[in-house]
């Protein structure tokens, strides 16, 4: 495994509701993450490289190696294509044991593997005896056995409760590095991709929308697709010009906001929900935003409070949530600074 090591994959072809026309580029050691909602056509992309989908157009190259290229008319069968392959429920055979499981992708490197991954003591066991965790370090230490130039990665943590899943990102993040190999995951949680340090291509109907590291896109969503996908607040309006340099957005939901950003006609007004404070009345001072509305949640999250109002979300801390002594139906303000916001254009 060599640093010439590289993906580079462009695929075109027709799904269901649109046609999937995705070009992207995965190094050694690198994770490349597809996310965006479901039907984008991330599975695709990914079973398109393992061989498991024929697309219509485009090439498929790994290391210098064409695996797909339908003018040259090149299509390398799966068995062929040197991927590692972790399916979302993991595909392990029930009636063999974890070793034998392992060594069905290459007998070799199966102890190795198994050692790596932390299971030595389940050699013997079977899948039905195991918990999600430990099927998931089973499954990756299948794909790895058989020493892939490319791993491939379906929703490996979306079976693992929340705790389980913190700590099984941790350990496949250290395994991977040691790779060296590119690794491309699907993901709908970007939490999954920021913890295995990923560059992350957002989807959306077949289309790469904006391609990032998880800071960039949290930092400067470039539609309001992705800034939904990041879990920032988004609000619809037609910006004009305001007070004092900034821009003036009247809301679709009513009410006036102002943001930092210049921006005129429609745009989205995004926010994150950790800039949001709530208050029991409306704070004073230039450049502070205020949108009157009805607490409709409370919802605990770590060691912060998630509150809804209106069409915002804010997250506080659980002392400042006490203080406020809030309760659903309870009337207050949100409230952020114009320069806490990001203006973005609208479709």
């Amino acid at each position: 495994m060599g640093p010439d090591i590289i993906l580079d994959a462009r695929i075109q072809t027709p799904l269901r509701d649109f046609t999937l026309d995705v070009a992207l580029v995965a190094r050694p050691g690198e994770v490349l993450a597809l996310a965006g909602p479901s039907g984008a056509g991330k599975s695709s992309f990914l079973l398109a490289i393992a061989g498991l989908l024929t697309p219509d157009d485009g090439r498929i190259a790994v290391g210098g190696t064409t695996w797909f290229d339908p003018r040259a008319r090149v299509n390398l069968a799966p068995e062929r294509r040197s991927v590692g392959l972790v399916f979302q429920e993991y595909a392990l055979f029930p009636h063999m044991s974890v070793q034998a499981n392992v060594a069905f992708g290459g007998s070799g490197r199966a102890h190795e593997m198994i050692a790596r991954m932390g299971i030595a003591h389940l050699a013997r066991a079977r899948p039905g005896d195991l918990s999600g965790g430990e099927r998931q370090r089973v499954a990756l230490a299948r794909a790895l056995a058989r020493e892939p130039v490319v791993v491939l990665l379906d929703e490996p943590f979306a079976a693992l409760d929340p705790v389980t899943r913190t700590e099984v990102r941790g350990e496949v993040a250290a395994v991977l590095a040691g790779v060296g190999v590119p690794v491309v995951m699907v993901t709908h949680d970007l939490a999954d991709a920021a913890a295995l340090g990923a560059r992350i291509a957002v989807l959306e109907q077949g289309r790469v929308l904006q391609e990032a590291g998880h800071a960039d896109l949290m930092a400067r969503p470039a539609s309001a697709s992705v800034a939904r996908l990041v879990g920032a607040n988004l609000l619809a309006g037609t910006a004009r010009p305001g007070p004092s340099g900034l821009t003036e957005v009247v809301l679709d939901v009513g009410g006036v906001v102002l943001s930092g950003e210049p921006g005129s006609g429609r745009v989205g007004v995004v926010v994150d929900p950790w800039e949001v404070v709530v208050a029991r009345s409306r704070p004073g001072g230039s450049g502070l935003n205020a949108i009157a509305g009805t607490v409709r949640s409370l919802a605990p999250v770590g060691n912060r409070m998630r509150v809804a109002v209106g069409p915002v979300t804010a997250d506080i801390t659980r002392l400042s949530a006490e203080r406020l002594a809030l309760r659903e139906g309870d009337a207050v303000e949100v409230v952020f600074k114009a320069l806490a916001t990001r203006l973005v254009p609208l479709g």
